[in-house]
């Protein structure tokens, strides 16, 4: 008597993709038969890991078979990662008075410079509904019946045990084109053209792409980490070179990924270090403390004229030899238009990952005020005047003090922005799709994230064969209000 288990663990799985499980059994001439599955995964507690076990039990079909659609289980497991972790090594009892936002890696934990950021979020307990990006769970098969017909149905009657897989899982967004196993190949980082998990929107050539920022802008890049499924993958540090405009290398910068930078290098990991984070914008590295050991080379302002001098910086990541291997991402500097608002957009891509894009043309923000109100009378009139005294109505009610028949009792504003693209070349409609479909969209103000609800709810899709160049209004409210409702 023995189970069979069909179950993707030999890949990555995306939260939202086609997640099956297909179990079957030789077992026969029981009562009441069942398959069990156990599902644990981890969250991170204040000191130490905690581990959440949820049970599901599924009938046989007419041909003693069953499937699991995991999808609706991971859902609730992962959400889209809004801040960093605060220490990927281990939990730590000192817990930052506010954590910063994940765009603005890297993030300091007791004394610690974290330049790259786990898929776990710390102490995601309580008020804290963001888990994470990534989890590794372990799902247990058993069989469930009972030997008699008015028995009870018992777990794993026999003993055999469980037949039992790890399930390296991320928030994602599955598509119609893709099967229960994804094709995760291009993201494995084992040779000079394979890609980060963001950041591919323009392929200018071959395992080449550009990416446009600002000098003070924030950008972060998420990528595969190596791990027991991944064991190929060299990522042992990521490289920054500078280049002025006449493509002369100004220095470089070297960001090591170990658990003292918060990260992980260690082709046994079984933990949510597969996926990391990392914070690559010019604004990002200055804040890189090159003291630590992880870190070597010259920050962004220290090069030979500052960071104006810079035109485009080349970020790749390496293995401990110095041999690419990842595609070359070229970041671009690029000066915006001063007559318009420049709008730093951050939105979360179906990896799971964030992309950004800035918006440098009109934006108009709109104040709408909502009031509710109660009539409020001069006087009692179930009294009448008759009843005071001429002086008395002169004092409460002065004859040079406007009077008010009507009193507010709630003010509810509300602000929404509307923001304007340029016409946009095929590469920034895919980033406007991208962040149409968004579960989370920031726009960056400074070192603050503010979470935005995009109102907008259709675009117009350009066709293979049409040319031409399209321009999108874009409609967003706050999430978390400017204004208090009074």
């Amino acid at each position: 008597m023995a189970l069979t288990v069909l179950i993707n663990d030999s890949n990555f799985n995306i939260s939202t993709g086609q997640n099956i499980a297909y179990v079957t059994t030789d077992t026969t001439g029981v009562f009441k038969f069942r398959f069990l599955m156990e599902l644990t995964y981890k969250i991170q507690g204040i000191t130490t890991p905690v581990t959440k076990t949820i049970s599901f039990t599924q009938q046989q079909n007419q041909d003693g078979q069953a499937v699991f659609n995991l999808s609706e289980i991971y859902k609730s497991i992962v959400t889209p990662q809004i801040s960093p972790s605060l220490d990927s090594d281990a939990p730590t009892t000192t817990t930052a008075s506010q954590k910063g936002n994940i765009h603005t890696l890297p993030n300091f934990s007791d004394g610690d410079c974290l330049a790259f950021s786990g898929g776990l979020l710390e102490n995601s307990t309580g008020y804290e509904a963001f888990k994470g990006v990534a989890n590794v769970m372990t799902l247990k098969f058993y069989e469930m019946y009972s030997t008699t017909a008015d028995g009870i149905p018992v777990k794993d009657p026999l003993g055999i045990g469980a037949i039992t897989r790890t399930i390296f899982m991320f928030w994602g967004r599955g598509q119609e084109d893709e099967g229960v196993i994804v094709d995760f190949e291009p993201y494995k980082l084992d040779g000079t053209s394979k890609q980060y998990l963001s950041s591919n929107y323009n392929n200018v050539s071959l395992n080449k792409y550009d990416v446009k920022i600002g000098a003070n802008e924030y950008h972060t890049i998420a990528f595969l980490n190596r791990c027991s499924i991944n064991t190929n993958a060299e990522t042992y540090r990521i490289k920054v070179q500078y280049f002025d405009a006449n493509a002369s290398s100004l220095g470089s910068l070297y960001i090591n990924n170990n658990n003292v930078s918060g990260g992980l290098y260690d082709d046994t990991a079984t933990d949510e270090s597969f996926f990391l984070f990392a914070g690559v914008g010019l604004e990002n590295l200055q804040k890189i403390d090159t003291s630590a050991s992880p870190y070597s080379g010259t920050l962004p302002d220290s090069v030979a004229g500052g960071r104006d001098a810079i035109s485009y910086y080349v970020v790749k990541i390496q293995n401990s030899s110095g041999t690419d291997m990842s595609a070359r991402y070229d970041f671009n500097v690029v000066q915006y238009c001063s007559q318009y608002d420049q709008s730093r957009l951050a939105y979360m891509n179906r990896f799971g990952a964030w992309d950004y894009i800035t918006l440098n043309k009109e934006r108009t923000d709109e104040l709408k005020v909502k009031k509710e109100y109660i009539t409020k009378p001069i006087i009692n009139q179930a009294t009448g005047l008759s009843t005071y005294a001429a002086a008395q109505i002169n004092t409460a009610y002065p004859l040079d003090v406007a009077k008010q028949g009507m009193m507010t009792t709630s003010v509810a504003p509300t602000i929404t922005t509307k923001m304007f693209t340029d016409y946009l070349p095929e590469d920034k409609i895919e980033q406007i799709k991208d962040l149409m479909m968004s579960p989370q969209i920031h726009l960056l103000d400074g070192d603050n994230a503010k979470a935005l609800i995009l109102e907008t709810s259709t675009m117009k899709l350009k066709r293979e064969k049409n040319r031409g160049l399209y321009q999108y209004e874009l409609k967003f409210s706050f999430a978390n209000p400017k204004f208090r409702t009074t």
